[in-house]
């Protein structure tokens, strides 16, 4: 069976997820979706599998792709998503290129300077916390020289290949276990050429800015941070 499956963790998490599945359903409906989530986290609405998982606010990207370890496990072949995300088109394609490969990514659209210091808070999972944290591997560095791949997406056929991420993630500094250890790992996996990687481009992976941001053409709509706001009225507008 096509399993898709995303990580929920609180409130706004949720909420989105609710869309997410309902755009899921609308163009593959043949599919099993997987929600992973900690064991106080509400049903997402629509989801056929709930997988629980024990994740901790210093080690969440880290959890994240053990807790994808485990779907690989227990349920096989699985894409990946982020749980603000809305499907647009039949994922079929992705499906048949997961028979023939172990690992599948997307590339980033644009190519821009990084921070060095990046401020991470959140008051829904991690309630009440606000962090700085310094990253001098970036210093001067364009995100494509550090991490041309991005984590939301991802098409994962086996173990092996998640457990040589999870391996290469535990060589990463601690600090990559809250924030960006995920793209590094996949620049490091990829660069390697150990494993059968195919890249896909940013279509399926596109950040949505505007409510006006559609077209046909995109596989997967993205809307990050502060722009999760707007995937309840996308959806209406383009998707109902």
């Amino acid at each position: 069976m096509k399993n898709i499956a995303f990580v929920s963790l609180g409130n706004e998490s949720k909420e989105c997820a609710d869309i997410l599945v309902k755009s899921i359903k609308k163009n593959n409906s043949n599919c099993r979706i997987i929600q992973v989530s900690t064991e106080k986290d509400r049903n997402v609405i629509g989801v056929d599998e709930k997988l629980i998982f024990d994740f901790k606010p210093n080690t969440f990207m880290m959890n994240r792709l053990e807790s994808q370890i485990i779907v690989v496990k227990q349920y096989g072949p699985t894409v990946f998503l982020d749980s603000d995300m809305l499907v647009n088109k039949d994922l079929n394609e992705v499906f048949n290129l997961l028979k023939k490969n172990d690992l599948i990514i997307t590339e980033r659209k644009n190519n821009f300077y990084i921070s060095d210091t990046i401020t991470y808070s959140s008051t829904d999972f991690i309630k009440k916390r606000s962090i700085s944290i310094q990253y001098p591997e970036f210093t001067n560095k364009t995100i494509n020289e550090v991490m041309p791949y991005n984590g939301g997406f991802i098409g994962a056929s086996n173990i092996p290949v998640l457990k040589k991420l999870l391996q290469i993630y535990l060589d990463l500094p601690s600090k990559f276990y809250i924030w960006f250890g995920d793209q590094v790992a996949l620049k490091k996996i990829y660069d390697a050429k150990e494993f059968k990687i195919s890249v896909l481009g940013s279509n399926y992976n596109h950040n949505v800015k505007d409510i006006s941001n559609y077209d046909k053409n995109i596989c997967v709509y993205h809307f990050k941070g502060r722009f999760k706001k707007l995937i309840n009225p996308f959806y209406d507008k383009y998707f109902k």
